[in-house]
Formats: C-alpha cells, sequence, structure tokens
C-alpha cells in the first residue's frame, strides 16, 4: 500500500464502495462539526444508490496502521438506517455503529481520510472561480475499482456551467466528464496540489495547495434512439434499455452546501 501524503492520494480514501441488491455506487466519509467539542462521522451518498431505504449495504473498508492504510481489507455487509434529503437526491448514516462494530469484533480501527465543512464553498466565494475549472471525480465508474487495493479510480474534467451559479434555479451545477454507472454519490473537486493560477485575477499561488468540494454526482443527460434528450439519475447497474440511450459526458452533481442541511437533524439526533 502507498504512503498516503498528496492530496490526491489522501482522497482515494475519502471514497468508499457501497453494494446493494440492485448495483453498485458510491459514497464518501464526511465529518459534521456539530459544535466546538462535538464532530460526528457520517456516509453520504445518493438516495437512489440506497434504492431510498436499502438497509443491507455492504461496504468495503481499509484496516488502519499507525496513520496509514494496511494492506488489509474488509467486506461487510451492514444493516444501516439512512436519513434522506427532503429534497435532493442524498441520504446519509453514522458510521460510528459499523466502526464500533469492526473494533469489538476485529480489535482494529478503519483507516479514512473525511471530507470536511471547510472543503465547502458558498455561491458568493464560488464567485470567485472562473467559468471552466478543472475538476476531480473519485468514485466507481461500471464497478471498476482497483481490486487488489480496493481503491476509487480518479476521473477528470471541467466545469460546463459557472460553480457560482444555480443550475435552472436549483443547488445544482453541471461537469464536462464521462459520468457511468456506479459513478452515484461521487464526490466532485477542485484539487490542485503545489500552486494553482487564479484564473480571474491571473495571480500565481506558488507553493499554496487548493481543494474546493464542489458537489455530488447523482444524475446526466442521455440522447436516446428518438433523438430526445432525457435527464435521468446515473444507475447503479448497467441496464439494456430498448431506447438504446447514449450518456452525453455530462454530469450534474449536487452542490456540497446542500449536505449541510443534514446538520439540524443530526444534532436533533445526537443532541
Amino acid at each position: 500500500m502507498i504512503k498516503v501524503t498528496a492530496i490526491t492520494e489522501q482522497l482515494l480514501f475519502s471514497t468508499i464502495r457501497l453494494q446493494t441488491p440492485q448495483g453498485i455506487g458510491t459514497g464518501f466519509y464526511f465529518l459534521f462539526e456539530i459544535d466546538e467539542n462535538k464532530k460526528v462521522p457520517v456516509f453520504i451518498t445518493n438516495k437512489h444508490v440506497i434504492n431510498n431505504q436499502d438497509k443491507e449495504v455492504t461496504f468495503s473498508l481499509h484496516f488502519a496502521k499507525k496513520t496509514q492504510p494496511s494492506k488489509e481489507v474488509i467486506s461487510l455487509t451492514y444493516i444501516s438506517d439512512w436519513i434522506s434529503h427532503d429534497k435532493y437526491d442524498l441520504a446519509f448514516t453514522f458510521t460510528n455503529p459499523l466502526f464500533e462494530q469492526i473494533k469489538r469484533n476485529y480489535n482494529k480501527d478503519v483507516f479514512i481520510i473525511p471530507l470536511t465543512e471547510n472543503l465547502i464553498w458558498n455561491n458568493k466565494k464560488l464567485e470567485g472561480l472562473s467559468a471552466v475549472e478543472n475538476v476531480l471525480m473519485y468514485g466507481y465508474p461500471i464497478g471498476l475499482y482497483d481490486e487488489k487495493n480496493v481503491l476509487p479510480l480518479i476521473r477528470s474534467g471541467v466545469t460546463a456551467s459557472h460553480p457560482a451559479l444555480d443550475f435552472n434555479g436549483e443547488k445544482i451545477g453541471i461537469v464536462d466528464m464521462a459520468c457511468f454507472p456506479g459513478s452515484s454519490g461521487s464526490p466532485i473537486l477542485i484539487v490542485n496540489e503545489g500552486s494553482y493560477i487564479d484564473k480571474k485575477s491571473g495571480s500565481v499561488n506558488i507553493g499554496a495547495s487548493r481543494i474546493i468540494f464542489l458537489g455530488i454526482l447523482f444524475r446526466g443527460p442521455i440522447y436516446d434512439s428518438e433523438g430526445k434528450i432525457v435527464i435521468r439519475e446515473i444507475p447503479t447497474r448497467q441496464e439494456v434499455i430498448s431506447i438504446t440511450p447514449q450518456l452525453i459526458n455530462l454530469g450534474y452533481y449536487i452542490k456540497s452546501e446542500v449536505i449541510l442541511d443534514f446538520k439540524e437533524k443530526i444534532r436533533r439526533i445526537v443532541g
């Protein structure tokens, strides 16, 4: 196993492969700061990945070896209670019950590097970006992944709508990127390691890294054999459909700020 140091390496351990009876999707770890002394880790994915309320989900997890991931990986099916967003295609479940069960049964900790609230930019802050920014997406397209090391694949693309704008008035953005079944729930990020250019001001930031959590992939447009464009969820498995749909390399993502709506629900549950 690699020694995890670079940002792009750390993000390999922020996602998780989720398998349900209906297919494969992507989830990710997120750490909520409920107050100054209380932080709550969760798994987040799309509602349609866990079939809105699929309780039995198979998680693939890395064990920790001191401050690094070990070569040991565990896959186990766990009955989880998922809590859905009231409007958007998102759901979360608490990680601690699963991690505590693993600790009891194996006397080992799980290695994760969660995404955090400080990586989320609101629209006002996103106005500092240009319309076209390079982005990365971590996930499991058509179920593919590094089976030996149990790690996701990394896709690259660019923003297709300005990150600061709510597309069609919804908390949604679009990326120009190949998005396939299994990618649902994948985090989409702007990642600059070592240096980056502020495209609006033209300034070069030498020796500085930047990571911005833009959002979560959830659907994309397809072009069918009848010449119609249809917006549909990114499925969790490959399907044969009579209209022969073709994905057109665009992905719709839910803006990351939407997941902050979960904070109040978490606060009520954990106190």
